[in-house]
C-alpha cells in the first residue's frame, strides 16, 4: 500500500512544478505580446491624465474671467468697481494671474497700478472684435512687467451695460502649465507644453535617434493649438520585461522549496493522527472495547476522533440495550407451542362442561398469544396489531366490566400497512392500570384510532380516566426524550415502545403523551414512507 504522505506530497508537489513552468511559459507569451503595447497604453494615460490636468487649471481661469463678466453685466458695475472686484480676485489668486485689466469699447486696457494703453492693434483682440465668440485665448507673448510668457484671456461683457466697461482682459502666466507638463518623469521621459508654432516646429524636427524614440502627444481640452508631448526611449518600454521574468524564476524557485518543505510537514500532521486513528480502528475491530481515540485535537481530524468516540457509545450501549430486551423478553415469553396446545385443552374442556364465558376467554386469551407471539416477525399489518389488543381488551373487559369499555377505529385503506409488533398493547396495560382503574365509581373509556397524517401514520391511545399529575407528566416527557427507562417515572413497557420505534425508524418518530382537562392521549408517530423498509425485514 503506497503511503498517503507520499501521494500528497508527489501529488500537489507535481501540481506545482507543472503550473509553475506553465506560468513563466505564459508570462513570457504574455510580456512579449502585450508588454510593450501595454506599456505605451498607460504612457499614453498619464499623458492625458496631465493634459486634462492642465485644461482642467485653464478652465478654472476662464470660469473666474467669465463670471466676473456676468457679475460686472448683471450689476451694471462700472470700471472703478470692476476694478475694485478684480483687485479682490488677483489679490487671492496671485500666482494665477499676471494681471486682470478692464478693456473700454475704444480698445484702451486700464488697471488700478498700470498706466492705460490700447490694445485696438493685438490680434486677439481683432479676433474677439469681428466674432461672435464670448472669449478668445492669445498666443504666448512676453509680459511687460517681468518678461514672463504669458497668455491673455480676452472676454466680452455682454450685454453692455457701460462703455468703460466692454471687456476683460486676464494676463494668465503659462508657468504653473509648463510645470505641469514637465512633471511628467515615466521612464526617464520629459513632458513638454508646446502652443501654437511651436508644435509645427516639433513636427518638422528630425532628432538625432528619432527612431528609437517614442512619441506620445495629448491635445489641451478646450485650447485649441496647445499640445502636451512626451517621448522616451522604446527600449525603456522593454527593459523591464526580461526582469521581471528572472525575478518570476527566482521567486518561483524560493516559493517552490518553501511550499515542498511545507507540503512534507502538511503531509505529516495530515497522515500522523490518521495514522493513530486507525490504529484505534484497528483495536476495536479486534475487540478492544476500551480502547478511544485521542480527542485532544482541535481540528477536523480531532473532530472525526469525537465522533468516532461518540459512535462506539452509542453503539456498545445500543448493544447492551438490545441483549438487556432480547433477555427481558425471552424471560417474559412463553413457548408457544405448548401455551396453545394447554389453552385449546381447557377450551375444549370447558365447552364439554357448558361453560360458554369460560370458552370466550380462553378463546380471546389464545388469540391474544397467537397474535403476540406469531411466527417470530418483528413486524405485523396494524389490522393484525389491532385484533391483538382486541383480544387483550376483551379479557380486560371481562375483568373489569363494571369500570371499561373501549372501540377501536382505523380505515380500512390502511389495515395492511406493516408496523412493529407489539406496540399498542403496553400503551392499553398503562391506560388501564394507572388511568381507569382507580375509578371505582364510574365506567372509563379507551379509545384507539389509527390515521394518515402528512407522511405519518399515527397511532393515539386515549382515555378519559385520571388525568396525568403535571410533574408526573414533565418526569415521563423528560426521560422519553432521554431515551432512558427510570424507575417509579418511565416503566419498561413504555421505554420499549418508544425505544423500538426510534431504532427502527431514526429519532424523528416515538411515543408522545399528553394529559389534562379529563383525556391522556398517548400517541404513536411512524414513517408512512418507512412501509418499504419494513417490508425488506418480513422478506
Amino acid at each position: 500500500m503506497r503511503s498517503l504522505q507520499r501521494k500528497i506530497t508527489y501529488y500537489v508537489g507535481g501540481c506545482f512544478v507543472l503550473l509553475f513552468i506553465a506560468l513563466l511559459v505564459t508570462i513570457h507569451l504574455e510580456m512579449e505580446s502585450t508588454v510593450i503595447p501595454l506599456n505605451k497604453s498607460l504612457t499614453q494615460q498619464i499623458v492625458n491624465a496631465r493634459s486634462d490636468q492642465i485644461a482642467y487649471w485653464f478652465e478654472q481661469r476662464v470660469g473666474e474671467v467669465e463670471l466676473l463678466a456676468s457679475l460686472a453685466s448683471e450689476h451694471k458695475w462700472g470700471k472703478e468697481e470692476l476694478l475694485h472686484e478684480i483687485g479682490q480676485l488677483v489679490e487671492t489668486k496671485r500666482e494665477a494671474y499676471e494681471s486682470i485689466r478692464v478693456v473700454d469699447r475704444s480698445g484702451n486696457s486700464c488697471s488700478l497700478n498700470d498706466k492705460p494703453f490700447s490694445i485696438v492693434g493685438r490680434p486677439y483682440y481683432q479676433k474677439l472684435l469681428y466674432s461672435e465668440q464670448s472669449y478668445v485665448i492669445s498666443d504666448v507673448i512676453q509680459s511687460h512687467a517681468n518678461q514672463a510668457d504669458i497668455v491673455v484671456i480676452l472676454h466680452r461683457v455682454k450685454p453692455l451695460a457701460d462703455d468703460e466697461v466692454a471687456y476683460i482682459a486676464a494676463a494668465v502666466p503659462i508657468g504653473k502649465m509648463q510645470e505641469i507638463a514637465q512633471d511628467i518623469y515615466v521612464y526617464d521621459g520629459m513632458g513638454k507644453l508646446l502652443v501654437g508654432d511651436q508644435l509645427g516646429a516639433k513636427r518638422n524636427e528630425a532628432p538625432k535617434g528619432a527612431e528609437q524614440m517614442a512619441l506620445f502627444t495629448a491635445a489641451i481640452r478646450n485650447v485649441p493649438g496647445w499640445t502636451l508631448t512626451f517621448q522616451l526611449p522604446k527600449s525603456q518600454l522593454s527593459q523591464g520585461m526580461k526582469q521581471t521574468q528572472r525575478s518570476a524564476l527566482l521567486t518561483g524557485s524560493v516559493i517552490g522549496i518553501f511550499l515542498l518543505v511545507l507540503l512534507v510537514l502538511l503531509a505529516a500532521s495530515i497522515v500522523k493522527p490518521i495514522r493513530a486513528l486507525q490504529r484505534v480502528m484497528k483495536q476495536v475491530e479486534d475487540g478492544d472495547q476500551e480502547v478511544r481515540s485521542n480527542e485532544q485535537r482541535k481540528d477536523e481530524i480531532g473532530e472525526l476522533g469525537r465522533s468516532f468516540n461518540q459512535m462506539l457509545v452509542k453503539l456498545y450501549q445500543y448493544e447492551h440495550e438490545k441483549k438487556e430486551m432480547e433477555l427481558r423478553l425471552i424471560q417474559e415469553q412463553i413457548k408457544p407451542h405448548f401455551l396453545y396446545n394447554t389453552l385449546d385443552t381447557i377450551q375444549w374442556m370447558a365447552a364439554d362442561h357448558g361453560a360458554d364465558d369460560v370458552v370466550e376467554m380462553v378463546e380471546a386469551l389464545s388469540t391474544y398469544f397467537r397474535l403476540g407471539l406469531g411466527n417470530g416477525s418483528q413486524y405485523v399489518t396494524l389490522e393484525q396489531e389491532f385484533h391483538h389488543v382486541e383480544s387483550y381488551l376483551h379479557i380486560q373487559c371481562v375483568r373489569y366490566e363494571e369500570i371499561l369499555e373501549y372501540e377501536l377505529f382505523y380505515d380500512e385503506c390502511i389495515g395492511h400497512y406493516p408496523i412493529i409488533r407489539f406496540l399498542l398493547q403496553p400503551l392499553v396495560e398503562n391506560a388501564i392500570y394507572h388511568g381507569i382503574k382507580p375509578l371505582v365509581n364510574r365506567k372509563s373509556k379507551i379509545s384507539i384510532r389509527a390515521y394518515k397524517k402528512e407522511q405519518c401514520l399515527l397511532l393515539e391511545v386515549a382515555n378519559n380516566g385520571i388525568d396525568i399529575p403535571e410533574a408526573s407528566l414533565a418526569s415521563i416527557q423528560e426521560a422519553l426524550l432521554a431515551g432512558v427507562p427510570q424507575k417509579g417515572v418511565l416503566g419498561f413497557g413504555l421505554y420499549s415502545v418508544d425505544h423500538r420505534l426510534r431504532l427502527a425508524y431514526g429519532e424523528p418518530y416515538g411515543l408522545h403523551i399528553q394529559s389534562g382537562k379529563g383525556s391522556t392521549q398517548m400517541l404513536l408517530t411512524l414513517p408512512l414512507e418507512g412501509r418499504h423498509h419494513v417490508e425488506r425485514y418480513d422478506h
